[in-house]
């Protein structure tokens, strides 16, 4: 994890390890007048601030942003309790007999590492497995369960993510998984269907499903988040954007997550 000095104007986070499962206080250092929030936005002059020191009590996982009155914005997540249990999905080849999975802790670093091939993922529909691990950031393998065998009898796919996360094989990780994948905790269900349009788009999103959508976050390529907002109506301006390739996450009241892709022009 970096750690940023504070020598020639610059800022500490500590302590180190980041990761609690009871309370601890998280320490921010500086040579002057601090400014920092606890919400994850940028903190400017009008935040709260201390003189060298800011302690916070981390009680949940918490993203904390300092800066002085000029100058860089420096950031540390510091986490908190159990690592959350995530569903991951994988489409292997059809040429591998058997397929397994396991994690590594990103962020928070952690002294434990796994080692593979990890557990047998247990199969879903249209070729598709599941597996539930649990991790805050983790980079996730998907493999042959070979553990002994050297590549390229032992073959594997790895990401670094902190979602649920879609990896099929043939083209990576993927924001529009198959709809039995989206029904296999029940079959009865019926299946919430997103679309946007136009795509590529100019100005407006359009978007048009049966669930009942309450906030958005629009991500870039590289996953830096852009834009966080309360969604309100059907349209979302994206006027704003550069040209390029991004996500959009929308959250219903139910606190589930749609992710779809669009292309800015």
């Amino acid at each position: 994890m970096i750690t940023f000095q504070f020598y020639f104007g610059q800022i500490d986070f500590q302590p180190m390890g980041n990761h609690s499962f009871q309370p601890y206080t998280a320490t921010i250092s500086g040579n002057g007048r601090i400014y920092y929030t606890t919400d994850g936005s940028d903190p400017t002059t009008n935040s709260p601030s201390e003189l060298n020191n800011v302690n916070v009590n981390i009680t949940q996982t918490t993203l904390l942003k300092a800066r002085f009155s000029t100058g860089q914005v420096y950031s540390k997540t510091f986490y908190y309790g159990p690592f959350p249990a995530k569903t991951v999905y994988f489409k292997p080849p059809t040429s591998w007999t058997s397929v397994c999975s396991f994690s590594n802790s990103v962020d928070p670093q952690t002294t434990i590492d796994i080692w593979g091939p990890g557990d047998n993922m247990t199969a879903v529909c249209e070729g598709w497995y599941k597996s539930n691990l649990g991790f805050f950031v983790g980079q996730v393998e998907f493999n042959n369960c070979l553990s002994f065998a050297p590549t390229p009898i032992y073959q594997y796919y790895s990401v670094v993510t902190e979602n649920t996360i879609f990896y099929d094989y043939s083209a990576g990780p993927i924001s529009n998984p198959p709809a039995c994948l989206l029904a296999v905790n029940d079959p009865s269900k019926k299946i919430a269907v997103v679309k946007i349009f136009p795509n590529p788009v100019q100005d407006y999103v359009n978007i048009e499903s049966d669930k009942n959508f309450i906030s958005y976050e629009i991500i870039d390529e590289s996953g830096k988040l852009i834009l966080s907002k309360d969604f309100k109506g059907s349209k979302i301006d994206i006027s704003n954007l550069k040209t390029g390739v991004y996500f959009i996450k929308l959250k219903s009241l139910s606190n589930e997550t749609n992710i779809v892709k669009f292309i800015k022009k």
